[in-house]
């Protein structure tokens, strides 16, 4: 998951730990204009303060002083501490200015609630986005349409959101469902989490379809290269359905990406950028690098670690937030709401944070063997990741503090990785074979599943 993607959720998670009250009651003391007003307020500053750091400070900073030079160089890298920001203000749009219950009142001829109530993730969006536009000439000198930057950006986000909303649709239609089955659902209400397991899989599943639907592609036509890809595709013993050329216009993005869990809809999608400016030596590299996620089931693995959430959470839940908050008395929790939600953000950032990204990053380095290994051609892979870094504005090297927030290991650390490849450094051989943190996953899952069986019976 993008770090874009990662506020978002904390925000969902946020939102929809918001407890409304009674809306009759609401609307007569509720103040509308005063919400709205507050409300849109908070969903600017993030951008309007971008704006005053990235374009109007610089013009103020001429001096030739390696201190000056190095503050315009940093300013590009507060990115993050902006979307922080963003999340901060819709904290406070929630919790102070109590956005919920302005979308209800507005919506109210919306008949599902519960969809109803994501409507209020909009400010967060608008935000994050707005956030991300003025940062993005800093960031990057092409000239790139932004119509196109919107849309990939509103497209991003939707990915992870479409399954939630998926999952509040059917929440809302088991609503109407007759009362002695919605008694049942209230008395089990780990049969409300397994509801997310057939969705969690759809998404992994048709992500590929998902893709193709959201982004515009097109069959890879240049039949060289296809031939050298299906040869090595053949030697690896891998399986996919086809490779697809994924249009980024002006965009430029230069990346590669495998989606499906299934051989028979899995696809392997390449840039018209990478295709358009690399070698096909370092093109064969890359496809290798997604082949080894394939070689070595990263994509089911992503699957097992997302159920072993779901099953964990209540858990988390039941034996830790809800004990903590037990013993916080109940006038405290009425004037600080957001208490109530941040057990769940905790446990979600130490888990998708922390735990997630540190697998992602130690699967990065298994595909990376996997490539050199596959194509023996570790300087062609060497010379792509650097290319990678300047065709995406990635920093070769960043803090170790920095790579501990980030899916990948920085382009510095997969060039070292590689580098004990050619020297033939034996300490690189236990990525030949699965890791230990698959193995763990694959003796927790069952283990989990017990004690939840457990505690239903």
């Amino acid at each position: 998951m993008g770090q874009l993607s990662i506020i978002f959720i904390v925000g969902f998670i946020c939102l929809f730990a918001y407890e409304l009250p009674e809306l009759p009651e609401s609307v007569e003391t509720f103040h509308l204009v005063h919400s709205l007003f507050w409300n849109s307020l908070l969903t600017l500053i993030p951008i309007l303060l971008a704006l005053v750091i990235t374009h109007i400070v610089p013009h103020f900073i001429k001096s030739d002083r390696p201190f000056a030079r190095y503050v315009i160089d940093r300013i590009g890298s507060l990115r993050f501490v902006f979307e922080i920001l963003c999340l901060t203000t819709y904290l406070c749009n929630l919790y102070i200015f109590d956005l919920p219950i302005y979308i209800h009142i507005q919506f109210s001829f919306f008949p599902f609630v519960e969809l109803r109530q994501s409507f209020a993730l909009f400010p967060l969006l608008v935000s994050l986005i707005g956030v991300r536009l003025v940062f993005h000439y800093i960031n990057r000198s092409d000239d790139v349409r932004y119509s196109e930057l919107l849309s990939f950006h509103i497209k991003f986000l939707l990915i992870p959101l479409i399954p939630l909303l998926i999952y509040l649709t059917t929440l809302d239609i088991l609503v109407r469902l007759p009362e002695g089955i919605l008694e049942f659902l209230e008395e089990h209400p780990y049969l409300l989490i397994g509801l997310l397991l057939p969705v969690l899989a759809g998404a992994y599943i048709f992500a590929p379809l998902l893709m193709r639907f959201m982004w515009k592609t097109m069959p890879l036509t240049d039949v060289v290269l296809q031939n050298r890809l299906e040869e090595m595709t053949r030697k690896s013993g891998t399986k996919y359905k086809d490779i697809v050329v994924w249009q980024t216009g002006s965009l430029l993005i230069a990346n590669a990406a495998v989606a499906g869990t299934l051989h028979w809809n899995r696809r392997i999608f390449l840039t018209d950028t990478l295709l358009k400016y690399f070698t096909d030596d370092q093109i064969e590299t890359i496809v290798a690098h997604e082949l080894g996620h394939i070689r070595y089931k990263h994509i089911p693995t992503y699957v097992l670690f997302s159920i072993l959430y779901l099953l964990s959470y209540p858990l988390f839940l039941i034996f830790i937030e809800q004990p903590i908050l037990n013993l916080l008395s109940t006038s405290f929790l009425e004037n600080y709401s957001f208490i109530s939600s941040a057990g769940s953000i905790l446990f979600f950032i130490l888990y998708f944070i922390f735990g997630f990204r540190y697998v992602s990053r130690r699967f990065e380095y298994q595909a990376d063997l996997y490539a050199v290994s596959l194509t023996n051609k570790p300087e062609a892979f060497i010379s792509a990741l650097e290319r990678l870094a300047l065709f995406n504005n990635i920093p070769r090297s960043v803090r170790r503090i920095v790579e501990f927030f980030n899916t990948h290991p920085s382009i510095h650390r997969r060039i070292e990785f590689v580098n004990q490849f050619i020297k033939g450094d034996a300490g690189i051989s236990r990525y030949y074979n699965y890791l230990l943190e698959t193995k763990i996953l694959l003796i927790l899952l069952p283990i989990f599943c017990a004690v939840i069986l457990l505690l239903i019976l």
